[in-house]
């Protein structure tokens, strides 16, 4: 099934990553994402809400050892668990309705099983994965390019173009969204990728993902950027003297895989119940239909709200 079409009220866009305001409609994101693995939403957030952002994490930030491995650079400072650093980051990017709305069209999960005699739908809903603020430095080098969904094991089998909704609804295990803290270049390292690259097999190519076929999300502050979590990409090299970058990096998976960042013990219980409810299973307090999550058999958002419990009882998954 085609995607990109006017036939389907949405236009035919010109090749090349898009760059749309973020008051398009959602549909022109998803034909995107579909098509391109990655699209960029201009002016996703206001800079006042990214200079809060900013702040909050700034004390995290300069307390943060440099990075000592290989995958992230060592200029890099990073400020983990963001939803338990940053308010602002939670209620305005992480459930910005934009990103709630194609992560439920990409990460929902409808199955049917019979239950005896009855055709039983259920309905697993996508829960956030990881959130980590990146401030990268001069002389940073780039990352390798990868896929993010390799934490699931996610296995994929080379596909034609276009995405076909039948065939691609359960191709996904996560989608990502980057939000630039400050203007991203790339010189100054801005996030590279390979479009098109959410329709590679894992085993069909022999070689290293090509880096002449990529292409940089270069965003000014408040931007984002989508991206399958399939897509080959990786941060770039800062070639400047004097600049930082910093992104704001969230991804989201299915209800029924487990979270990169666990949230249970990343997230203390006093900031935890800050937040509305539906930040909180959103979370992951919650339970995946049909019955994943439970706690002493039921939804584990009453270990949040104990006085509930006297009218909660178990029911059928």
């Amino acid at each position: 099934m085609h995607t990109n079409g006017k036939a389907h009220g949405i236009p035919e866009f010109p090749p090349g990553v898009q760059r749309l305001p973020a008051t398009a409609p959602p549909e022109y994101f998803i034909a995107l994402l579909k098509r391109d693995g990655g699209v960029i939403a201009e002016n996703f957030a206001p800079v006042e809400v990214m200079d809060k952002c900013n702040a909050e994490i700034k004390p995290k930030l300069d307390a943060e050892q440099r990075w000592n491995g290989s995958f992230f650079p060592k200029e890099t400072r990073k400020c983990t668990s963001l939803i338990a650093n940053s308010p602002t980051y939670t209620r305005e990017l992480l459930m910005n309705p934009l990103y709630q709305t194609i992560c439920d069209h990409f990460l929902t999960t409808r199955n049917s099983f019979w239950w005896g005699d009855t055709w039983k739908e259920s309905v697993s809903k996508p829960q956030a994965h990881t959130g980590a603020a990146m401030y990268i430095g001069p002389g940073a080098k780039a990352q390798p390019l990868h896929r993010d969904d390799y934490l699931h094991h996610n296995v994929h089998t080379e596909v034609p173009a276009p995405w076909n909704d039948e065939r691609d609804m359960n191709r996904e295990s996560a989608v990502g969204l980057f939000v630039a803290g400050t203007k991203t270049t790339k010189a100054n390292g801005a996030t590279r990728f390979i479009p098109g690259s959410h329709l590679w097999g894992n085993y069909e190519r022999k070689n290293p993902p090509p880096e002449n076929q990529t292409v940089y999300a270069e965003l000014e502050k408040g931007d984002a950027f989508f991206m399958f979590a399939s897509c080959f990409h990786g941060g770039s090299q800062n070639i400047t003297t004097d600049e930082h970058r910093l992104v704001y990096s969230t991804f989201v998976t299915r209800g029924w895989l487990r979270q990169e960042d666990n949230m249970y013990l990343a997230i203390p219980r006093d900031i935890l119940m800050q937040y509305d409810r539906k930040v909180q299973q959103f979370i992951g307090y919650s339970c995946s239909d049909p019955g994943c999550g439970l706690v002493d058999d039921l939804d584990p958002i009453y270990k949040l709200y104990p006085e509930e419990l006297k009218t909660a009882v178990p029911v059928d998954y």
